[in-house]
């Protein structure tokens, strides 16, 4: 028998799959392939996965879509599906803008698993109404202060805090970088989205700063808040047993989100391309993409929204975000600054500095970066 060794990120979507224990037995007796998978979660991962191009761990890798594929390509970390999606796997039953995302010059890299953009969440009691099904940031912030203290959560964690703050640069006109690489962050714009952004923490928890995932969830599920933001690609768990009042929960998606399609994606080391292909096949095709549209509650076919728009509220809000998300730029750089921006935005965050000089910084080691 073959073995397969695969690293996946810990969201809601793949810890889910993973679970269907009948289903991947039935792959690996199908196909004489043995998988070893190894899930990680979000702040591990990374590292984990640039070790792994690196020396040979694993053939199959979880790639963050076009966040970091114009990168990895351009570095040979990844191998190109040079004869593309077998018919069965139904490629055109994907949604057109997460195709257009994960293909580079109409190559192929990745097969996709789950979105991950800005969706924002609310109980419709506090605000005697619903709220519209696409939200600008001014009146976020405006209900968010006249409902006060403890009304509304964000993932300012350092390893969400770049992701979480997109909406509020883009709110001013500003990209933090473009294709070339330049940087955009030295500027009024920049400064006024970050001090939007910590402006917001007083309406937060105390210990926001270290909200990520489950913090941002349990906040909501337990009415802890009455407005916050999270990813679509954890609405599954959000609204899952634990969440008190569902119904009084109301969907929307920000009028400057920012969208990622989490994808499997074949190592430049793996050891047996057909089997990585085989599986990838396989864990994002029509049947898993409904089952992580299930524990994620962001799928990535068509199909798959067609079926369970009646049964998730979200689905159809989910869909306006993904249409009309906005990527970042592609750049050979992009893991670097992101990473550089996140810890300038933290420290802002958390008073250790100036907004003004978390921007001059933030600046001034991306264009350091070779």
């Amino acid at each position: 028998m073959k073995t397969l060794n695969v690293l996946a990120v810990a969201d809601p979507a793949i810890t889910g799959i993973v679970s269907e224990k009948d289903r991947f037995d039935a792959f690996e007796k199908e196909h004489g392939i043995k998988l070893n998978m190894d899930v990680l979660p979000w702040a591990e991962y990374y590292p984990a996965l640039l070790a792994s191009f690196e020396t040979y761990q694993y053939d199959v890798v979880m790639v963050a879509g076009h966040l970091w594929l114009y990168d990895f390509m351009s570095n040979g970390y990844l191998r190109e599906i040079d004869d593309g999606y077998s018919d069965a796997y139904e490629y055109e039953d994907v949604l057109e803008t997460v195709r257009e995302e994960i293909e580079i010059d109409g190559k192929h890299y990745l097969f996709p698993s789950f979105c991950d953009g800005h969706m924002l969440l609310y109980r419709k009691s506090a605000f005697f109404r619903e709220l519209p099904e696409k939200i600008n940031l001014e009146e976020v912030m405006q209900l968010v202060k006249a409902t006060g203290e403890n009304s509304f959560t964000l993932k300012a964690h350092q390893s969400e805090i770049f992701q979480d703050i997109l909406p509020y640069f883009r709110n001013e006109g500003v990209e933090p970088f473009d294709e070339n690489g330049h940087i955009n962050l030295d500027t009024p714009e920049a400064v006024t989205a970050l001090k939007n952004y910590i402006e917001m923490k007083k309406y937060c928890a105390e210990d926001v700063a270290n909200f990520g995932n489950e913090e941002v969830m349990r906040a909501i599920q337990k009415k802890e808040c009455v407005i916050g933001v999270t990813w679509s690609g954890q609405l599954g768990s959000v609204m899952n047993d634990d969440c008190e009042e569902p119904e009084d929960v109301g969907f929307c998606a920000l009028a400057t989100s920012w969208n990622v399609t989490w994808s499997f994606g074949m190592n430049a080391l793996c050891k047996d391309y057909e089997a990585a292909k085989l599986f990838m096949e396989f864990v994002t095709g029509k049947e898993m993409d409904q089952r992580a549209g299930f524990y994620s509650g962001n799928p990535v076919r068509k199909s798959t929204f067609k079926a369970g728009i009646n049964d998730n509220a979200w689905y159809a809000k989910v869909l306006e975000m993904i249409k009309g998300a906005k990527p970042v730029a592609k750049s050979k750089k992009t893991g670097a600054m992101m990473g550089i921006i996140a810890q300038n935005v933290h420290d802002a965050f958390t008073g250790k500095i100036t907004p003004e000089n978390a921007m001059k910084n933030a600046q001034k080691e991306c264009e350091a970066i070779k």
